[in-house]
């Protein structure tokens, strides 16, 4: 059995040991990363997305690691990690979240510059800090950096000269 099925019958395997209902298991190809996205088709998507997403993310990551269980990858610096090269999606709330994210990036992107000054936005995730750094990059005035530490990390859009 190859990967991408073990992939998709693993995610299968936990909603059901979860008794969480899904009609189906999708494979796709992810428009923003190029990677394997499975997108799950639910009627229950509430428990799997949770309040603000919460329960989705830490869902993903869960099914990531246990997929990731047995493959090693070396980096450059000769560290060894696990890696699954791949994401999840319930009921399409990952792809609104990523447009709902670049809209407010280029709202507050619009203000920094009419305002001529610096905003700052709520801690976010690393994965959508990308988002938004690469939906602003080439915006005329307008740089993206992100500061602070752990669940704090957040972005600020700079305006500049």
């Amino acid at each position: 059995m190859n990967k991408e099925k073990n992939n998709k019958k693993l995610i299968e395997d936990i909603l059901s040991s979860m008794g969480v209902r899904y009609d189906i298991v999708e494979e796709t190809e992810d428009p923003l990363t190029q990677k394997k996205l499975y997108i799950i088709r639910s009627p229950e998507s509430g428990l799997l997305i949770g309040d603000r997403g919460e329960t989705f993310q830490a869902l993903s990551h869960l099914i990531r690691r246990i997929a990731s269980k047995g493959l090693e990858e070396t980096s450059l610096n000769g560290a060894v990690g696990q890696v699954a090269d791949f994401a999840i999606d319930v009921n399409d709330y990952r792809a609104s979240m990523i447009d709902r994210l670049k809209i407010k990036a280029g709202i507050l992107a619009n203000r920094a510059r009419d305002m001529k000054t610096d905003v700052e936005m709520d801690p976010m995730s690393s994965y959508e800090r990308l988002i938004i750094h690469g939906a602003l990059s080439g915006q005329p005035n307008i740089k993206t950096e992100s500061i602070g530490e752990g669940r704090d990390r957040r972005l600020v859009i700079k305006y500049v000269k």
